[in-house]
Order: C-alpha cells, then sequence, then structure tokens
C-alpha cells in the first residue's frame, strides 16, 4: 500500500510502526548477507577468483562493460584531472611539504573544481583538512551542513 493509503486506513501510529520495523527488518538482514557472503568466499575461494577474472580479464565476462566504464565514467575524468595536476604540481609540494597530498574541491556530479591546494596527508585521509598552501582556485575551509527535515527520508 501506499503511504496515504496506510495513513488513511490505519493511522500516522500504525504507518511510523511499520515504516520501523521494515527498517529493523532491513538492517538486521544486512548484517546476515554480509556474513553468509563472507562464508561463501572462504569456501569458495576458485569462484572468487573466476568472478575477478570475468571483470578485468580479456575476453572475460563483463570484461568490456568494466572497461567502457573506466574510459566514460566521472572517475575516469577526475582522475585526468589529478594526473595533470600531480604532474604540474609534484615538484613544487615536494620542496615545500613532501608528506602533504595534492586536494581538489570538486564541484558536485563533474569533472570541474573551484579549487587546488596542499593539504596534511593523515587529515586529508580522514576528512579533516588542514589546509599548507592554496595552489589555484579557492578552497573552501568550513562549511555548516544545515540539515532540511524531508518527511519520509533519512
Amino acid at each position: 500500500m501506499k503511504k496515504e493509503e496506510t495513513i488513511r486506513r490505519y493511522g500516522e501510529i500504525t504507518y511510523q510502526k511499520e515504516k520501523k520495523q521494515g527498517r529493523e527488518r532491513h538492517a538486521k538482514h544486512r548484517e546476515g548477507d554480509n556474513e553468509r557472503s563472507a562464508k561463501w568466499r572462504e569456501t569458495h575461494p576458485r569462484e572468487v577468483i573466476a568472478q575477478g577474472r570475468d571483470r578485468s580479464h580479456k575476453g572475460g565476462k563483463y570484461y568490456d562493460k568494466t572497461l567502457e566504464y573506466l574510459r566514460t565514467s566521472l572517475q575516469y575524468k577526475r582522475n585526468l584531472v589529478r594526473h595533470s595536476h600531480r604532474r604540474k604540481w609534484n615538484p613544487f609540494k615536494r620542496i615545500i611539504a613532501p608528506e602533504s597530498q595534492i586536494h581538489h574541491q570538486w564541484v558536485p556530479g563533474t569533472a570541474n573544481y573551484t579549487g587546488v591546494a596542499l593539504v596534511e596527508k593523515d587529515q586529508h585521509m580522514h576528512g579533516f583538512i588542514d589546509v599548507i598552501q592554496i595552489l589555484e582556485g579557492e578552497i573552501t575551509l568550513r562549511v555548516e551542513y544545515i540539515e532540511i527535515p524531508v518527511e519520509g527520508v533519512r
């Protein structure tokens, strides 16, 4: 049944209860799926190897599809930008801060960026960024997120 129909027939309390039960059931089965998958991988090593070969070896069942994705995806386009910036900024980075990383501030959903900066390596890997030096463009140093509650979405 749809949300409006369930609320009309049984009331808001029943609808919320069903939603909660569904979330709990989903979480419980998701954990079980991970355990079953890990056990299956341990007991069927040859099948796991065969699946990997299907994706990554020429003539494999999914090789062409994987290759097409790698050539046309957003990730591929961003990696092209990262590679060109690595060639451009790496000599400078070695002098200023050898243990740093080059950070891009991407425009969501595109391979465009608003800025490039040198940042602390460990913090960059864990999501908290201290900028050493801005190399190009602008970097947002602090963003405050505002939660907007949307009914039915978590």
